[in-house]
């Protein structure tokens, strides 16, 4: 699924529970590699690395860690990796390395239960990987399994969003922020209706929770912050892969003549895009860089998918430069990724002005937070 709310659903539950278990894996001291792991935590180098805090660990003989004469990389992720999207840029990526330098072809588990992320990180462990992904924040309790003996000597990288898990020097932390990119977004939203001469978008999701409310706040907000007069219908139609429900609510919002419309879900994404398409509506490309896409076309990218992240850490552990015990903060206006933009920029639709936006961001002269946390939910 293609969907912010894979790096914000209730990762506390899940990591009590996982973590609750980790004394009955079978076969791993995982229990006692917490322990252990809390009492050395930044005073030991993990494994006996070279490295120090401030610059991370270095994993001798990268990118084969275990010195078999083969490359492999395992994979766990908490989604359906045919997505087309969110999970499946992980792959993605994996996959372009594993072609480019002829590495083993990769392990990869999906659809993992956010309670049973531990322990299939410690079994992915023991497949004699060279490198593990932890694909996302709901797998967030598999982040012991890296101090762990069943993953002893192998590097490790996780996605999360800022929040979800703690540092360690044990693994590389990817990480960002969801409501810099939300707000701008909206604004580029308000942008696009203002040029249009239209005051109303639609944004369509799944289920009405908060991983799905908060983005929509965040868009509202930046609309707003463009176009005052600017308003969000919103639908929610209970399943983010169903695209009969999906459909419905475009329809719905066609009728109501709205032109620019917000397909915020997983499976379901693309036919619902491709129905507001034809019916001549304009797209939001919600995570992916979809600008060069031709059915449908997208007017907006807002661009955050892991693989975007994870591609920079692999092109580290290619040329035996990826470090453990890093944090990665990816800041909108400051990295690559995240960033918003316009396919087709015109008039006042400007990417300049979405940078200079984003660059006001980063250097702390805006807080979208604050200005979120004041809107009503649309």
């Amino acid at each position: 699924m293609q969907l912010r709310w894979s790096r914000r659903l209730a990762v506390t539950a899940c990591l009590a529970g996982a973590l609750g278990m980790a004394g009955t894996l079978a076969g791993t001291s995982v229990a006692s590699a917490q322990s252990g792991a809390r009492a050395r935590h930044f005073l030991d180098n993990p494994w006996g690395w070279p490295g120090n805090p401030r610059i991370g660990y270095l994993p001798p003989h990268e990118p084969d860690v275990n010195r078999d004469g083969k490359v492999v990389i395992g994979l766990i992720t908490a989604g359906d990796i045919t997505d087309h999207g969110y999970y499946e840029s992980e792959v993605e990526q994996i996959d372009a390395y594993v072609k480019k330098y002829h590495w083993h072809k990769p392990i990869i588990q999906s659809l993992v239960n956010p309670g049973q992320a531990l322990q299939a990180a410690v079994n992915m462990c023991r497949q004699h990987i060279d490198l593990l992904v932890i694909g996302e924040s709901e797998l967030a309790a598999a982040g012991p399994a890296a101090s762990s003996s069943a993953c002893r000597r192998i590097p490790v990288w996780v996605y999360a969003s800022a929040g979800t898990m703690q540092p360690s020097p044990y693994y590389y932390m990817a990480q960002d922020l969801e409501d810099p990119q939300s707000f701008v977004t909206g604004y580029a939203m308000g942008l696009w209706l203002k040029a249009h001469h239209q005051t109303t978008a639609g944004y369509i999701a799944g289920p009405a929770l908060s991983f799905t409310e908060r983005p929509a706040r965040g868009y509202y907000a930046g609309m707003r912050a463009a176009l005052p007069s600017a308003k969000l219908l919103t639908a929610y139609t209970g399943d983010f892969n169903a695209s009969g429900p999906a459909i419905t609510a475009v329809q719905a919002m066609l009728a109501k003549g709205v032109k620019l419309i917000f397909p915020y879900l997983g499976g379901a994404l693309f036919p619902a895009a491709r129905y507001a398409a034809a019916h001549g509506a304009a797209l939001m490309s919600d995570g992916g860089a979809l600008c060069n896409m031709k059915n449908p076309r997208f007017a907006i990218s807002q661009v955050y998918w892991p693989g975007y992240y994870l591609k920079v850490a692999l092109a580290q552990f290619a040329q035996g430069k990826f470090r453990v015990g890093i944090v990665h903060n990816f800041k909108l206006g400051v990295s690559k990724v995240p960033t918003v933009y316009f396919c087709q920029p015109s008039g006042i639709m400007s990417n300049k002005t979405l940078d200079a936006l984003m660059k006001r961001i980063a250097q702390g002269k805006l807080d979208p937070t604050a200005i979120i946390n004041a809107t009503p939910q649309p």
